[in-house]
């Protein structure tokens, strides 16, 4: 009977890390649409430019043809994407589901998908294998060949179509019948010499990268063994998986889109102003108000390109151009005394291809206000976070002045610097600020600041060595690599908190690989990959998965958490 038990325990197990791996599948999902959106607005961006250049007087002519054939690449992909989309993962989902998950958008040229966790039968391992895989001679083998050849049509198509081009007298065009394939992808010396041969130099790079991202191989490996691209991809892969593979291939699709339209627009030589960013701009007298007084405030758009430095002459209270100085990028005034000021100056722009300089003017006045404290980094404080505050009350001197927080510890840094760190019993309450500073009579007083919410530091996110958990077709030499490094966990780039204050400690992790269709599932302590699972990583192959969920780590003031799992295919 105990032995009974134990069967059936495991059994529960092995069940539990299925679902793990297969809610894994549904996130990876989510993130590769995400992607997937972002490399469509980057499209949509590259025709909108075009349509603005074609407004420019005198630009219509030369634009339009341009703006035509970039018309036709969208439409190349939007049919390309469509037989992914639709013809493939959602004609899989609905067989299996009884419902559309992919609906096609036609007035947008878009394709709204439903969240996989919508799907009832995310563990069916059949419907992949039966309908893309299977052994040769069979409907699924058939049809997953055709996915390579429609995907390679797109890939020969379009880069024949873009690279058709004539300058300085001389006609290019990429041929794709002179590249040569290997059953593992591509023949990189025929791809080189035909670059070389047929492609304008400038499109050289663009177009490699277009032809590798969209060469599927011949045959991958699974388990060491050599097999069909379609077999190795879709055999015995669950419905989720192979959904995720479809949206992966899509964004192949929808970044070659890009790709190519960047090499059109970057044949466009018709500007007057070179920009590549609006800004809506609010221009004002000055931004100090006496209670009573009105300002007007003009908010214009000012277009202009962020690739290039900002050269600016300017002086203060001076309009006459011999005494401007000259700097970049931005201007730093020193209010030294009370009063209003003037800025007189020159901003260099460039219009069709000549240097020019352009006058501007600006206001600013300098006050006394009673007391000022800034919170230097954010406009909450994070317990357990030491913050840099600045605290000054004007008209005396930083070393008479001292910040007050009530239950925070506040250390001077001198130079009306403070250290500010908050406990964690205060997390959701909020703390005035105030200043308190000696008078030259002895005595002292007390000048009111805002109020701050202490609020707990912003979760972390997990790492494979460097690879972020938003990743999802990692190769296998990048995934071996970061695997040495071990899993971690830190604040991605886009959390402004300074790394050197935020350290968290990796105290336990599960790493999950799909042997066969059968789970393997291995626990370390520490962030370190144990050897035997550094051995199952050299062991995946293209197509397959691993996963690293149950992590657990410790944070500043010994905070245990758990953080995002995380979730790669190898490509």
């Amino acid at each position: 009977m105990i032995g009974m038990m134990y069967l059936v325990l495991t059994a529960l197990l092995a069940l539990n890390v299925s679902k793990e791996i297969i809610n894994a599948f549904v996130k990876l999902d989510t993130k590769l649409l995400e992607g997937n959106a972002i490399l469509l607005q980057r499209s949509e961006a590259i025709m909108d430019q075009l349509a603005a250049q074609k407004l420019m007087p005198g630009n219509k002519a030369i634009v339009e043809p341009w703006e035509k054939k970039a018309q036709q690449v969208r439409d190349m992909a939007y049919k390309m994407d469509k037989f992914i989309l639709i013809d493939c993962k959602n004609s899989m989902l609905k067989e299996l589901e009884g419902q559309d998950f992919v609906t096609e958008d036609a007035k947008n040229k878009k394709f709204v998908t439903k969240d996989m966790m919508e799907v009832q039968t995310k563990d069916d391992y059949d419907i992949a294998t039966r309908r893309f895989g299977g052994e040769q001679g069979s409907d699924g083998f058939a049809a997953g060949q055709k996915i390579r050849e429609e995907v390679h049509k797109y890939r020969d198509q379009l880069l024949e179509f873009v690279t058709e081009y004539e300058f300085a007298g001389k006609k290019f065009k990429f041929n794709a019948k002179n590249v040569k394939s290997t059953p593992y992808g591509v023949d990189t010396a025929s791809l080189k010499k035909e670059l070389e041969t047929n492609v304008h130099p400038e499109d050289r790079d663009k177009v490699r990268t277009i032809y590798t991202q969209l060469t599927l191989p011949e045959l991958i490996k699974d388990h060491e063994v050599e097999v069909p691209w379609q077999l190795g991809t879709f055999d015995h892969a669950p419905v989720v998986a192979a959904a995720a593979i479809f949206t992966s291939i899509s964004n192949d699709i929808r970044s070659a889109e890009a790709g190519a339209l960047e090499i059109i627009a970057s044949r466009l030589k018709v500007e007057t102003f070179k920009f590549n960013k609006i800004d809506a701009i609010a221009m004002m007298r000055t931004g100090y108000l006496n209670m009573g007084d009105s300002m007007r405030v003009n908010v214009k758009l000012a277009a202009y390109d962020s690739s290039e430095r900002t050269v600016i002459k300017y002086a203060v209270n001076d309009s006459n151009p011999a005494n401007y100085k000259v700097i970049n990028d931005y201007i730093t005034v020193n209010a030294t005394s009370p009063g209003v000021y003037k800025l007189y100056g020159e901003i260099k722009y460039t219009e069709r291809g000549q240097e020019k300089w352009k006058p501007w003017q600006a206001y600013y006045e300098v006050g006394e206000p009673t007391g000022v404290i800034a919170n230097e980094d954010f406009l909450v404080i994070y317990a357990d976070y030491e913050h840099t505050f600045s605290a000054s009350a004007s008209g005396y001197p930083s070393d008479r002045a001292t910040l007050n927080l009530p239950g925070v510890s506040v250390s001077s840094k001198g130079g009306g610097k403070y250290g500010v760190k908050a406990p964690r019993t205060l997390i959701g309450k909020k703390v005035q600020a105030s200043i308190s500073v000696k008078t030259d009579g002895g005595g002292s007083k007390s000048l009111a600041g805002p109020t701050f919410v202490v609020k707990q530091l912003p979760k972390p996110s997990s790492y494979l060595g460097s690879i972020p958990s938003t990743e999802a077709n990692v190769a296998k030499t990048d995934l071996k690599a970061n695997a040495n490094a071990g899993v971690r966990v830190a604040y991605d780039p886009s959390v402004p908190l300074d790394p050197t204050k935020v350290k968290f400690s990796v105290t336990t992790f599960t790493m999950v690989v799909m042997v066969k269709g059968t789970p393997i599932r291995k626990t370390a302590n520490g962030g370190s990959l144990t050897p035997e699972m550094l051995g199952l990583i050299n062991g995946l192959s293209s197509g397959m998965s691993v996963s690293f969920t149950g992590i657990e780590c410790v944070g500043p003031g010994g905070t245990k958490m758990k953080v995002p799992p995380l979730a790669f295919i190898v490509k």
